[in-house]
């Protein structure tokens, strides 16, 4: 007995979906650079021709599952908050932030990586890219840590050079966090905060 359309549109919204789900594993363990048609058909376990019926090339997948998936997921870093906040209460705000990660489910750490590494992808088009500015916390983290020290709290260094130490130690756990088999272990937002400043929350002024 053949399918009704309704059935039939039933079987093409569940391929769709496990489509996006693999693709979005794909892209949070590769990156964007490193992601190809090929992979994600052979992570879906489909042919090429099933990918291209409902997708036209790679950058479409990937708006695609942005809108779908990581859009959805709570996940967006309290940046403006920490801004108005400034300096070091900013920093708290934006290291406590980091816990959600810890024991959050798996699709949540793949759409967490995609987000956080994919505005520095050059080859990202928009509007995706435009929407991937506010999980960008490098330049908001220099911009904090530069106030902080000069509250007399953060260590000395150069606010970028620290920013991006912190953000390497983030991107790396969340990527390691998404691989097979991991163990899934973050460092704390309370580690991630005594590592830019001078001492521990409890004896600066204020807190």
């Amino acid at each position: 007995m053949p399918r009704s359309p309704e059935q039939n549109q039933i079987v093409k919204d569940r391929r769709k979906a496990k489509l996006l789900d693999n693709a979005l594993k794909v892209f949070a363990i590769k990156g964007y650079s490193n992601t190809s048609i090929d992979s994600i058909t052979k992570a879906a376990r489909c042919s090429h021709g099933l990918f291209y019926h409902y997708f036209d090339s790679k950058e479409e997948v990937f708006d695609a599952l942005w809108d779908a998936l990581v859009e959805k997921e709570d996940i967006v870093p309290p940046i403006e908050a920490a801004l108005s906040l400034g300096g070091t209460k900013g920093l708290v705000l934006l290291t406590s932030s980091y816990n959600k990660f810890a024991g959050a489910e798996t699709k949540t750490l793949y759409a967490g990586s995609i987000a956080i590494r994919a505005h520095l992808s050059d080859e990202l088009l928009e509007p995706t890219k435009s929407k991937a500015a506010k999980y960008d916390v490098i330049k908001p983290l220099e911009k904090l840590i530069a106030q902080a020290q000069e509250e007399g709290n953060a260590i000395a260094g150069n606010p970028k050079e620290i920013a991006e130490a912190i953000g390497k130690i983030f991107d790396s756990e969340l990527r390691n966090a998404c691989l097979p088999r991991s163990d899934k272990k973050f460092t704390s937002g309370d580690v991630m905060l005594g590592l830019m400043m001078k001492k521990p929350l409890d004896e600066i002024k204020g807190y």
